[in-house]
């Protein structure tokens, strides 16, 4: 029998990831296509956090998997520092949504997540300011990777598994003759029975060329370095974003003994869409502004910090903030593996299963979650 030939257009963490689970099947040729390289776009920007301190089973179950696959990694070879998550309470609502998530993150015999109050917080890491807070939830074991390290490592491991990486392929366009897609790059032709459309902010353009709209609202954001005094504690990554508050909210860690990496993170659609071909540049002085201002709230010795470098990104988000993942349903042919906003890293594993379950045509979602995130709902709005 001939192989199911596959082209993955993106070489980030999704499309990667797919391509992962696709070879792990010997009757699939996979061919993964970049405009740049491996890590070049979203994933290589991102802060690479790992975790799984969320409060529903679907949307622990989702990156308890992952947990799995970048354990994996990291007996791989990939560099994973595991400096803790700690989200923040300010309400006794906060503190039973937390208890909730260590009893369903034990469901997946996840073990290490725990409650803290605000005089544990302030005990173990005095830099960390606790006004105003009653608590926290911390995941002891999560931590942070390298989103372009685990792209080129993802790509070397699918090149040494008989599947294909080509860089410098940025697709120009696509027609389907029968059963057969034709991607048209500026360096070539491939044809093959399936295409996932894994391009990252660029996948709205893919979508059009493929006939397979998705309705993708690419949204800048941004991170940066400060320099900061020596704690005698290493900071854990804190996130003091509430899902679902309508606002964003700062995010801080370690890096290394004098800095720390900070920025802002949401959920939701909170502003403008750009084009996908916006150029990246230094954090703005507004956002820089608001960093500052919020970090000010968090850490002590605020007005001895010391802005370094900054970097901009895109989180390729959604209407309904949820990724869209599976067969595109106005497109034969078409499967999507897009939209995980700034979740990217830790969702990619269970989207990429997703994503390759679809190829195959399995109908039987792997995860709970598999309807929120199915194509099929952008069908009329799309």
């Amino acid at each position: 029998m001939s192989k199911q030939r596959v082209v993955v257009i993106g070489a980030g963490v999704l499309g990667l990831f797919t391509a992962r689970e696709l070879l792990q099947h010997s009757d699939i040729e996979v061919t993964v296509l970049d405009k740049a390289h491996p890590g070049d776009g979203s994933s290589g920007r991102s802060v690479g956090m790992v975790e799984t301190q969320y409060f529903t089973r679907p949307t622990v179950e989702v990156r308890a998997y992952g947990r799995e696959h970048y354990a994996q990694l990291e007996q791989e070879g990939l560099t994973f520092t595991h400096g803790g998550y700690l989200r923040l309470a300010r309400t006794e609502a906060d503190m039973e949504s937390f208890r909730e998530s260590i009893a369903i993150q034990r469901e997946f015999g996840i073990e290490d997540a725990e409650i803290l109050s605000a005089d544990d917080i302030a005990t173990r890491w005095p830099q960390i300011i606790t006004e105003g807070l009653i608590g926290g939830l911390l995941g002891t074991w999560d931590g942070f990777v390298d989103g372009f390290e685990v792209c080129q490592n993802l790509a070397a491991w699918v090149r040494s598994q008989g599947g294909t990486v080509k860089t410098g392929q940025e697709v120009t366009g696509a027609s389907r003759d029968g059963d057969v897609w034709r991607i048209t790059t500026a360096a070539g032709e491939y044809e093959a029975d399936v295409v996932v459309n894994a391009a990252g902010p660029h996948a709205g353009v893919i979508g059009e060329m493929l006939g397979a709209p998705v309705p993708l609202l690419p949204m800048l954001h941004g991170a940066v370095t400060v320099r900061v005094p020596e704690f005698k504690t290493p900071t854990p990554f804190v996130m003091d974003y509430i899902p679902g508050s309508g606002v964003d909210g700062v995010y801080f860690r370690s890096e290394g003994t004098q800095h720390l990496i900070a920025g802002l993170h949401t959920e939701e659609v909170i502003g403008d869409a750009v084009s996908p071909d916006v150029l990246l540049r230094s954090v703005g002085d507004d956002v820089l502004e608001r960093i500052v201002e919020l970090l000010a709230e968090r850490l002590s010795n605020a007005d001895d910090l010391e802005l370094d470098r900054s970097w901009q990104g895109i989180y390729p988000m959604t209407p309904d903030h949820q990724p869209i993942v599976g067969a595109h349903p106005a497109a034969s042919g078409v499967v999507c593996a897009l939209g995980a906003g700034g979740s990217g890293i830790q969702l990619s594993p269970a989207i990429g299963r997703l994503a390759a379950d679809a190829v195959r045509g399995i109908t039987e979602p792997a995860f709970e979650i598999a309807p929120e995130w199915d194509a099929a709902r952008f069908t009329e709005s799309a």
